[in-house]
C-alpha cells in the first residue's frame, strides 16, 4: 500500500465478516505511522465494540493506493479508505476491499484464495502475516 511516497509491503487478512462502510483497509497504529497516516487529523472517530471491549477506530477521509503483490501477474491499483486501531495487530480487508481488489476465498481455513478472473483455474496460498 502506498501514500504519497511512503509504502508498506505486508500481508492482509482477508475476512468477508469485516463489513466497513465502503472498500476499508483497517490496520494498526505502526502501519499507519509507517503510511504517514496522522491520528490528530482528517479522521472520523467511531466507537467499537470488540472482544475486549469497547475501542476507538479512527477512519481516514483520504484513500491510500493498494495493490495485490504476486509474481505472476501485474495487479489494477485500488483506492481503499485506511482506518486504524489499536486493537488490531494485523492488516485487514474488508468485504467491500476483496470485491475492488478482485479477491476470492476459496478455502479460508487453508488460506486458499484467487483473482475473480482466475477461478476454478489457478488457487493462491496467503502469505504469513508478520
Amino acid at each position: 500500500m502506498r501514500r504519497e511516497n511512503n509504502e508498506v509491503i505486508t500481508c492482509a487478512l482477508a475476512n468477508t465478516g469485516f463489513e466497513g462502510l465502503g472498500p476499508d483497509i483497517l490496520m494498526p497504529i505502526n502501519v499507519a505511522q509507517r503510511l504517514g497516516l496522522n491520528l490528530s487529523g482528517g479522521t472520523e472517530v467511531y466507537a467499537i465494540r470488540t472482544a475486549s471491549g469497547v475501542a476507538p477506530i479512527y477512519r481516514f477521509r483520504e484513500s491510500v493506493s493498494v495493490r495485490v503483490l504476486v509474481n505472476d501477474r501485474d495487479t489494477p491499483i485500488v483506492r481503499l479508505m485506511p482506518i486504524v486501531s489499536e486493537s488490531v495487530d494485523y492488516v485487514i480487508l474488508s468485504d467491500k476491499a476483496l470485491t475492488e481488489l478482485g479477491i476470492v476465498i476459496i478455502d479460508a481455513s487453508n488460506g486458499i484464495w484467487c483473482f475473480r478472473d482466475e477461478l476454478g483455474r489457478v488457487f493462491r496460498t496467503s502469505c504469513t502475516p508478520d
